[in-house]
């Protein structure tokens, strides 16, 4: 069994108290009170919203199946404990989601003609970051396919694209991305292209279109490299 630590134990001790209290005592059936306790060891931090369901079972002596149930109802019924801004709910998924690590398990689970397509593999094991997620994409117009497993949602580039925009993550300056691409693919045609136009006559699209079409070009030749360099022009907080 793996050790859970509460960071705030006066917190997480009052808060419990103070809900049941509220509900009225003994109000609160057996599954009530195991999914408040889940969801407020998930904002204690004892238990890392970014772990594994895996990892979570392990400290919990359940099953892995039973850990995405628990997170899946308690943020259902409990949603309220753990107020959250969409847009910096949005930042703290694809920072996590979209690292190399995460995106090398999830492309196991993606066929090779999605990826030709342009469409990325992201995993999400956490139920409620996932519909936050997927919900993302059809605010954009777009829609979320799922392949080989449930828990890995293909995205194309363009869509991420489009996200970055929506939520204002993406440097919208033509001459400043132009720069970046310059840095990542100096001998590709589309950032070849782009840098031969007149610099104060380069519009938004054209750096956009040359974004888009070297992340397609990178998913599909698995360039994790590439990839990476793309994604952090597109969302400048992911981490490292």
């Amino acid at each position: 069994m793996l050790p859970i630590e509460l960071k705030d134990p006066a917190g997480f001790g009052n808060e419990f108290l103070r809900l049941t209290l509220l509900q009225g005592f003994q109000s609160l059936t057996k599954r009530d009170l195991e999914l408040l306790i889940f969801v407020l060891l998930e904002r204690d931090g004892a238990i890392d919203r970014s772990e594994s369901n895996f990892t979570v079972a392990g400290k919990l002596r359940v099953t892995p199946a039973k850990v995405k149930a628990l997170r899946r109802d308690g943020y259902a019924r409990w949603r309220a404990l753990v107020p959250e801004e969409h847009d910096a709910a949005l930042q703290r998924i694809v920072a996590t989601v979209l690292t190399e690590a995460n995106l090398r398990a999830g492309a196991k689970h993606v066929s090779e003609r999605a990826r030709k397509e342009g469409f990325l593999a992201v995993r999400i094991e956490h139920p409620d970051d996932q519909q936050q997620f997927e919900q993302a994409i059809l605010d954009v117009g777009a829609l979320p396919v799922y392949e080989r497993n449930r828990d890995v949602v293909a995205v194309r580039f363009d869509t991420l694209l489009t996200i970055a925009e929506r939520w204002g993550y993406l440097q919208k300056d033509p001459a400043v991305i132009a720069a970046e691409l310059k840095k990542l693919a100096p001998t590709s045609e589309e950032v070849a292209d782009l840098l031969k136009k007149d610099i104060t006559k380069l519009r938004w699209q054209d750096a956009r279109n040359a974004l888009n079409s070297l992340g397609a070009k990178a998913i599909a030749s698995t360039a994790e490299g590439a990839l990476k360099g793309l994604l952090k022009i597109v969302f400048p907080f992911i981490p490292g």
